[in-house]
């Protein structure tokens, strides 16, 4: 009788753990309000059936300079420690595992791919921002947080010196007890070498598919096709799964092309929802269905959305994309 239970209880253990390990990660990147709010947006990701939220707070870096910013006046109110913990118990509330993905900006010059920094200030910089991870990781980890990234987009910074994110990955385990991973730039994941000190391989998947204005959900798939090899060899050389940390495509001409050339296009201009709604589809039929793919977070989602729907902004949020979106996660 005992030898019956045991063997039961074995089954039904593997069982669960092999429903875990198919769950996809379905989950979008939640933009930091400007000010203290209720959260409704959080409340709303019910509806497309997200199962996963990541939580982007934002820290002003200086060109040149080893200064690191956050949690001050400047920032928003969704990037202070209030804010963040506010956003954390938020997504608990509604069922939703956290992922908190520190993003950065560098002040007078937008994008951290490309900065870098030598001698003293690289030194006194490295210290800087190991003191703001272990400050994420300590408190992420306090109030339950299940993912955190040790970065985003550091392109530059990744290349030139990866034994300072070695040493930083064991310093944040000491007091982190959840998942890992860096958010790497679809261009970047190639030359990242600690992949295997990490949990998952992180990719934002802006990869430039077709320069068509509409192209089809055809062409599309098998552009992905090529891809999905490269990936899919790091994911077998690492022994790691990979999650998209960021994917989408703006509601724009173009849309599955080099989306970061139209970021200061204004956003009523150019509206094309059949281009978004098109690599949606075809990124779901085709990459998002591999088993390597442990899922990813849509960019982006905003809290209160007032925006109107008649848009070319990244968010699906009013528009005919987003009831894609809720099919292929309700199916997961």
């Amino acid at each position: 009788m005992k030898l019956a239970f045991y063997i039961l209880l074995f089954f039904s253990i593997h069982c669960f753990a092999q429903v875990q390990i198919i769950t996809k990660i379905n989950g979008v990147n939640f933009v930091s309000p400007k000010t203290i709010t209720k959260l409704s947006g959080i409340d709303s990701l019910k509806s497309i059936k997200a199962n996963w939220i990541a939580i982007c707070p934002f820290a002003f870096l200086n060109e040149n300079s080893s200064k690191i910013e956050y949690n001050t006046p400047k920032n928003w109110w969704g990037d202070t420690r209030v804010g963040l913990i506010e956003q954390i118990i938020k997504s608990k509330t509604n069922k939703l595992k956290v992922f908190v993905k520190p993003h950065f900006w560098v002040m007078n010059k937008g994008w951290a791919g490309d900065f870098d920094l030598s001698g003293k200030a690289k030194t006194e910089w490295e210290n800087n921002y190991k003191t703001y991870l272990i400050y994420l990781a300590t408190l992420s980890d306090s109030l339950g947080v299940e993912m955190l990234s040790i970065g985003t987009e550091l392109k530059t910074y990744t290349s030139h010196h990866p034994e300072f994110f070695i040493g930083l990955i064991t310093e944040i385990r000491k007091v982190f007890k959840g998942k890992l991973t860096y958010a790497a730039n679809w261009d970047e994941y190639e030359n990242i070498t600690f992949w295997n000190k990490l949990d998952f391989i992180g990719v934002d998947a802006y990869f430039p598919l077709s320069d068509k204005k509409t192209p089809s959900v055809k062409e599309l798939e098998k552009l992905w096709d090529p891809i999905t090899l490269k990936l899919k060899s790091i994911s077998l050389k690492h022994e790691k799964k990979i999650i998209f940390t960021e994917y989408g495509y703006k509601s724009i001409d173009f849309a599955a092309y080099k989306q970061w050339e139209f970021e200061n296009t204004p956003k009523t201009e150019k509206i094309n929802f059949n281009a978004q709604i098109n690599a949606y589809t075809a990124l779901y039929n085709s990459i998002w269905k591999e088993d390597f793919i442990a899922g990813g977070f849509v960019w982006k989602w905003y809290n209160d959305y007032e925006m109107n729907k008649n848009n070319s902004d990244y968010t699906p949020q009013k528009k005919p994309t987003l009831t894609l979106i809720k099919k292929e996660y309700e199916n997961q």
